[in-house]
């Protein structure tokens, strides 16, 4: 059985819930219903007639029976979301020591990317060895076909499951370090520069800040990674300078 928040994700994905959510910065799946589990779609409205448009969001399951009828405009979001971002703002000197460790953490990262793909290659010469050796042992006649065929079989399973790894390891892990940085600068920075940020830029932040995020009646709960959860807690003290997040 698929549970009903995958079921509305690949609805979206897939194109069979066509929701007008191309140039909205909390649709398409971003943000579930607290109530049914279904993702939170949005809609532009025009006022007549000054001919205005306003952002509402809302549950895709909005309709149902029994359903809350709770709209919220893109402003009212953006005000939870800056909410959040005032939760996660350190003073200059404790901003300044949490890139530090950021920068460690990304240098820490990149090496064991190097170290796990240099492994990777080393099973690969491997597996491909034992083809090749497996073939000769063939030509030679000294396994039948069928155990050739068996053997053969398995290697190049092995083969494809090593190639597979490698390929996710080499997709974009190494810029993840960047990133992360690059987001806690954006989530220190004043509001304004978030207000005017383009969608794709914001729906990129809040989904490296956060795992999820659900909309609980009026409400946008944030579910948030590390290290911005403890930020957002408030665990740093002013005197902790330690190498650790």
């Amino acid at each position: 059985m698929v549970d009903r928040p995958t079921f509305e994700r690949v609805q979206v994905l897939l194109g069979g819930k066509r929701y007008q959510n191309h140039t909205l910065t909390y649709a398409g799946g971003l943000i579930t219903c607290g109530h049914c589990g279904a993702v939170i779609t949005g809609e532009t409205v025009t006022k007549k007639p000054s001919g205005r448009e306003y952002v509402y969001y809302r549950c895709s399951r909005y309709t149902a029976e029994g359903h809350p009828r709770i709209r919220l405009t893109e402003r009212e979001v953006d005000v939870q979301v800056l909410a959040l971002f005032a939760r996660i703002k350190l003073p200059d000197d404790l901003r300044h020591w949490f890139q530090q460790c950021l920068l460690a953490w990304s240098k820490q990262d990149r090496q064991q990317t190097i170290d796990e793909t240099a492994d990777l290659h080393r099973q690969l010469a491997q597996v491909k060895l034992q083809r090749d050796r497996l073939l000769n042992l063939r030509i030679m006649e000294e396994i039948n076909p069928d155990t050739y065929a068996a053997k053969d079989t398995e290697l190049r399973d092995r083969l494809a499951n090593l190639e597979l790894c490698l390929q996710a390891q080499g997709r974009g892990r190494d810029e993840h370090g960047d990133l992360a940085i690059k987001v806690f600068e954006l989530s220190q920075a004043p509001a304004d520069k978030w207000l005017t940020a383009e969608s794709r830029e914001k729906r990129q932040l809040l989904e490296i800040i956060c795992l999820n995020l659900k909309l609980e009646g009026e409400n946008v709960v944030f579910a948030m990674r590390k290290p911005f959860d403890v930020l957002a807690s408030g665990l740093i003290p002013p005197d902790n300078r330690g190498d650790r997040i």
